[in-house]
């Protein structure tokens, strides 16, 4: 069993991105679930807006990147909602 946690933990370590729940602006915190209008109100402009296409070309939605001290933090949108939060170091 402690060979599976310590594998496990090791696997997370490698990972160079970190995919999250929840992201802090300031004193305000973006959430997945949230409305697209509350992340914008909250984090401003997005530095980068990219689409994302479905399997057959039609659009899915929006890749949304924000550079904040050292990083960069991708937030997708689909259907209008936050639905993923990945922060990236640089």
């Amino acid at each position: 069993m402690k060979r599976v946690i310590v594998g496990l933990f090791l696997a997370a370590l490698a990972l160079p991105a970190a995919a999250s729940d929840t992201w802090r602006v300031h004193s305000q915190v973006v959430s997945t679930g949230d409305s697209e209008g509350r992340l914008r109100q909250v984090a401003g402009k997005p530095d980068r807006e990219t689409p994302i296409e479905t399997g057959r070309g039609g659009l899915k939605g929006y890749r949304l990147e924000y550079f904040q001290g050292g990083k960069s933090v991708q937030v997708e949108i689909i259907d209008g909602k936050v639905a993923s939060i990945t922060q990236l170091e640089s």
